[in-house]
């Protein structure tokens, strides 16, 4: 009998876990087991796996204090239905390598499930930018603002790292996705089985090559700790930019994702990206927690990255996902203060390195000159209590410098600074554009990419589930 603490704390949690989370999953590589077997002729194997897809589509029973988890709960089951069928079963095969494999069929499902939110916000950034070409902003860094671009180009930027996530995704399903089935305890066995079978019929990419690494490491699972940590984090700051916007009146959020307050009316909360940026916080907390599970103990079978892993890597994914889909909403539909943000970048100094451009072109003295020139102006300009904006050629004049005053508007234009970006990858509506393109083809192939996969994975659960 279980002590209750034991049981309480450990084994009841687990099993919980295991019948939300890891049921199908362990039919699954069972079933694909039993089919193994019945190919290399073990007797009463092909019944075995009849009855896993019979036992499959019944209640699985409640935990029982006398059964250790569900594994050992299943065998009870098949043992009481068909005793030779549930011998057959355990034939080269230990909760080691079959824990393992649940492990990694749950995590490319979770990893599969976060890539398509990160496609569907991909998406919205895209259709976004796209909306936003001419949208002028003025960009910051250091805190202090910078230089006129657009809502696109940031966008964009924003969409191209995903981009890369999405690659970092897809990179670490290569090494998820690798069946540790037929390694048993760790040794492997002296049963003739056929492990590459076994991995085709789970539609992984084919089994661990050394049975000792299939059930002891946990390299896996910290990439997709690593993959989560750079993406949320990115996430993050673009989070932090638009409350800053937010807060500024220069975006605002639909109606459903705001709240009001109790006490001010005027008051319209962007909750829905606060939530979106504890979400992201909490889910790299998370992958904290699957680094230290794996940091420090022996490379072997043991729980600390096995079973006690399994609920911070599920937490992980949720915090992560349903990031993704707040931030999703937030972006869909956002009312774009296009003209505060144009006053902004007319009113301020933005446009300063364009003229500096200007007067390296037209002076012949190189643009250390022109900066130099450009600066003096401006402290000329602050010290009489006036903008920018209100420079004159007479000003210019005063330092030395002849520009007529079209060429000297043209330079201040935050619009006209941004056209003239044409640079590739710059923010000019015209090299935007074909930007956008190649990013919205680049998210199709990434989203054909995501749909084969899955559905390969999908047609392996039909086939095992006897569903075809």
């Amino acid at each position: 009998m279980w002590h209750d603490t034991y049981l309480r704390t450990v084994l009841q949690p687990d099993y919980a876990y295991a019948l939300a989370h890891l049921l199908p999953h362990l039919f699954d590589a069972l079933t694909a087991h039993a089919l193994m077997l019945e190919a290399q002729q073990v007797p009463h194997a092909g019944e075995a796996a009849a009855l896993l897809r019979t036992l499959r589509r019944r209640p699985f029973p409640p935990h029982d204090p006398q059964v250790e988890d569900v594994f050992f709960a299943l065998d009870r089951r098949l043992a009481g239905e068909n005793g030779q069928a549930a011998g057959a079963l355990r034939t080269a095969l230990s909760r080691n390598d079959l824990d393992m494999a649940l492990y990694r069929l749950s995590a490319r499902e979770e990893l599969l499930e976060a890539a398509r939110h990160l496609l569907r916000l991909r998406r919205t950034l895209l259709d976004l930018a796209a909306r936003e070409v001419n949208a002028v902003i003025v960009a910051y860094t250091h805190h202090q603002p910078a230089q006129p671009t657009t809502l696109a180009h940031y966008l964009g930027a924003l969409e191209n790292v995903l981009s890369r996530d999405t690659g970092r995704m897809f990179g670490a399903l290569a090494h998820v996705n690798l069946s540790p089935l037929g390694a048993v305890a760790l040794a492997g066995t002296s049963f003739p089985i056929d492990r590459e079978l076994t991995a085709r019929l789970l539609a992984f990419d084919r089994p661990v090559e050394n049975t000792y690494d299939a059930v002891s490491t946990s390299d896996w699972q910290v990439e997709l700790a690593g993959v989560v940590t750079v993406a949320a984090t990115t996430l993050s700051r673009a989070v932090h930019d638009l409350l800053l916007w937010a807060s500024r009146g220069l975006l605002t959020l639909e109606d459903g994702l705001v709240q009001g307050s109790s006490v001010m009316p005027q008051k319209r909360n962007p909750v829905a990206l606060e939530h979106a940026r504890t979400r992201f916080s909490r889910a790299i907390g998370m992958t904290q927690t699957i680094v230290f599970s794996a940091h420090n103990v022996p490379f072997g079978d043991i729980n600390d990255p096995g079973t006690d892993m399994q609920p911070p890597l599920h937490q992980m994914w949720q915090e992560f996902r349903e990031g993704l889909e707040l931030l999703t909403a937030a972006l869909t539909n956002p009312q774009v203060n296009r003209a505060a943000w144009r006053r902004e970048a007319g009113a301020g100094e933005a446009a300063l390195t364009e003229l500096a451009d200007v007067l390296a072109r037209q002076g012949g003295g190189g643009f250390r000159e022109a900066h130099a020139t450009a600066k003096a102006l401006l402290a000329r300009l602050q010290a009489a209590g006036r903008t920018l904006g209100s420079a004159t050629p007479e000003d210019l004049a005063a330092l030395g410098v002849t520009l007529p005053a079209g060429d000297l508007a043209a330079a201040l234009d935050p619009a006209a600074f941004i056209a003239r970006r044409t640079t590739y990858g710059g923010p000019a509506p015209t090299v935007m554009g074909k930007a956008l393109t190649a990013a919205r083809e680049r998210l199709e192939q990434d989203t054909r990419r995501h749909g084969a996969v899955t559905g390969r994975f999908a047609a392996a659960r039909t086939f095992l589930a006897g569903e075809e």
